[in-house]
Formats: structure tokens, C-alpha cells, sequence
């Protein structure tokens, strides 16, 4: 998986506020309501976190709930004593539709994983597709994980998802009405993860990990780190893996990207050609604030591809919680450097925060952001 021996896995997590205050509050909310003001976006967040003003949600430096703590040595939470069962708001597998944009992370903070599995499916790579017919209750689905590239263990689990005492599933969804792909693949996990035999595994095991392990998890496809060292130069590294302070501008993390990760589409449009991801600080460093839920701590994105418009460059990504902030006015997400307004590829209206999708300018990414890396055969 890494050339480098001392590569430590990354413990990267935050959990979804939009999804966890609906459970909080016992509540269905419409976020994706066009007609929902940011004021009331933050209004329900806030009241769902005890009154914690919004500003403060997201970075553990302020104690925040989204995050296991540094230290924290008790399980992540989950769902206390679940019924397992057949979750009522879908069963539908839908091999045929794994749309990247789908993807929504649900109460726990394995961010990485699902960053992760949205990149995959934004550069189409074959992942394994269980060849079963999705309307037979408790058929068995196989999914194949990798410890190493060379290394591979298959796992078979049911449609059965864990639901709380409200017949609520609580963890990643389709935006598709009735697909539980993403669960499936999640639940999967989770039991390859816990090494588990029977068919209810336990979801603390992939409270936070790491983007780049799991991308090799699911693809088999391998990284490598980039070392600094005399005469290292990240500019004309082969790597896969790099720190945003191994490049002194953002400009040459927009070079790396678009001439060894990307594919042209047009003039403007490089796309990824492999699954990518980028991931922040586990807590804001100086100068820098975690503030909104554009840009997160400790928190995983999907890297879709870069951007240029006239001088600026940038680097586009999609946040796994399927929305990009509860905003800060009509030009939400209003944030240092993000571009707010035009199209990118087949996105319509960078604009939209309804899709999780944006685009950061390549020195504001390099201030924000801890480190980015991809997968390649």
C-alpha cells in the first residue's frame, strides 16, 4: 500500500450534523428544500447540538459531538441495541446505479470511507458487483476487500441494517429513494474490518480511518508516499500521497493534480482518472478557523478534478455529507477562496448546496488542508 515503512494509518472522522440532528430532534428535515433559508439550517443544527452556536460544530478543539475526542478511549457511539431488519425507506440494491453524487454519510464519522467510495464511483472503477437479484429479502451480498494489493478477503452479508427502537437506520444512505448500496457496502466493511463471523457486525470498528487505506480497501490499488528529503521534489514525483506543505504554493498542488491524477474534458475540465481524496487538519492550525460546514476538521473529502477560470485555479471536491453548509447568505457556501457561481464538467451551478460540491482555490486548499493522495493500478 505505501513505499514508506513508517506510514502510520490516519484516524480521520466527522460525523454528518444534517443527518444527526434529524435523529436528535426525531425529525424528517428537508435540506435539500430550496425554500429552507440558512438561518433556519442553522437554527435546527444548533438546536439539535444542545444549543451549541453553529460556528463551533466543526472543530474538536471546541468539544464539539461530530468528532471522537483525541484521547477518547470509549467506543464511538452507535446504535444501542439494534433490531436488525430490512430498513423500511429501501431495499432496492440498484446494481446498475452507483452514482458518486449518491452517496451520503450517516451519524458515524468514517468520513474517509465514504469519501472514499464516492471517488470510486466518480471514476467509474470496477468495484465488486454482487451478482444476486435485489428483491429476495436476506439473499447474501459478497464483497471483496483488500489488506494489501496482493492481499484479498471476501466477505458475505444480508440486506438486514441495524435500526433503532423507531425503525430509523441511522447510517449511509443513497440519495436515491429506496438504494442501499452504500449501506451495503458500509455494512460490509464493517464486518471485513471487525473480522467478524455472523451477520451483525459492529459499526464503532470504522469510527474514523484513514482515505487513503480505505480506497486500497476497496480497489486493491495501491499509494505511495511522498518522503521529503534532500533533493525530493514533489514537483516531478511519481508519489500518490502527499502532505499541502510539501508544495510552498497551491499553484504546484494544482500542476500535480491535473498532469498526474487528472484526464482532459475541455479547455478548463481535467477530471480524476483515479479515486482521490483530500482530507483536513485534526484540529484548525494557526490562522486558520474550522467554522462552517463547507470545510471541516479532521474531516475527508472526495476529489472530483481541478478547475481554471481566467488566473485562479482550483481544486473541485465533494464533501460526503451530501450538502456543503448551512451557509452564510445567498452566496452560500461563502467561504475563503471558494468559487460560488458557474459550472464545472456536468456540475450545473457550483452554486448549488444541495449537491456537496464545490471547488477551493488551490492556496486556500493548501491552508486548509492537511494532505491529499489517490490510488492507481
Amino acid at each position: 500500500m505505501s513505499e514508506d515503512d513508517t506510514y502510520t494509518p490516519m484516524r480521520i472522522g466527522a460525523r454528518n450534523p444534517f443527518v444527526w440532528a434529524e435523529h436528535k430532534l426525531n425529525e424528517k428535515i428537508e435540506w435539500k428544500n430550496k425554500d429552507m433559508k440558512w438561518e433556519d439550517k442553522q437554527e435546527k443544527l444548533e438546536a439539535a447540538f444542545d444549543g451549541r452556536p453553529y460556528s463551533e460544530l466543526f472543530d474538536p478543539i471546541y468539544g464539539s459531538p461530530l468528532f471522537v475526542q483525541t484521547g477518547d478511549v470509549r467506543p464511538c457511539t452507535t446504535v444501542s441495541n439494534p433490531t436488525w431488519a430490512i430498513n423500511p425507506a429501501g431495499s432496492n440494491y440498484t446494481k446498475t446505479s452507483r452514482a458518486y453524487n449518491d452517496l451520503v454519510q450517516g451519524d458515524l464519522p468514517d468520513c474517509y470511507f465514504i469519501a472514499a467510495l464516492s471517488s470510486i464511483a466518480f471514476v467509474a472503477v470496477t468495484i465488486p458487483n454482487p451478482n444476486l437479484i435485489p428483491d429476495k429479502p436476506n439473499q447474501p451480498y459478497t464483497y471483496t476487500f483488500y489488506n494489501s494489493p496482493t492481499q484479498a478477503a471476501s466477505v458475505t452479508v444480508t440486506n438486514l441494517l441495524p435500526l433503532d427502537a423507531n425503525s430509523n437506520y441511522h447510517y449511509s444512505k443513497s440519495y436515491t429513494l429506496g438504494e442501499i448500496w452504500p449501506a451495503m457496502y458500509e455494512k460490509a466493511f464493517a464486518k471485513w474490518k471487525g473480522s467478524v463471523t455472523d451477520d451483525k457486525p459492529d459499526y464503532s470498528i470504522i469510527c474514523q480511518g484513514d482515505p487513503l487505506l480505505a480506497l486500497m480497501n476497496l480497489t486493491g490499488w495501491k499509494f505511495t508516499t511522498f518522503i521529503p528529503g534532500p533533493g525530493a521534489d514533489p514537483a516531478t514525483s511519481t508519489a500518490t500521497r502527499y502532505s499541502t506543505q510539501d508544495f510552498t504554493t497551491g499553484t504546484q498542488i494544482f500542476d500535480k493534480i491535473k498532469n498526474y491524477a487528472c484526464k482532459p474534458l475541455g479547455p478548463v475540465y481535467r477530471v480524476a482518472k483515479f479515486p482521490m481524496v483530500a482530507y483536513t487538519y485534526p484540529t484548525a492550525p494557526p490562522g486558520i478557523t474550522y467554522s462552517n460546514a463547507t470545510i471541516v476538521a479532521n474531516h475527508s473529502y472526495s476529489v472530483l478534478g481541478v478547475h481554471t477560470l481566467g488566473a485562479d485555479t482550483y481544486i473541485v471536491m465533494r464533501n460526503p455529507w451530501g450538502q456543503k453548509g448551512a451557509g452564510y447568505g445567498s452566496g452560500d457556501p461563502v467561504f475563503p477562496g471558494a468559487l460560488a457561481s458557474g459550472a464545472w464538467w456536468n456540475v450545473v451551478d457550483l452554486a448549488d448546496v444541495n449537491d456537496a460540491i464545490f471547488a477551493l482555490k488551490t492556496d486556500v486548499f493548501r491552508n486548509y488542508f492537511k494532505g491529499f493522495g489517490w490510488v492507481s493500478p
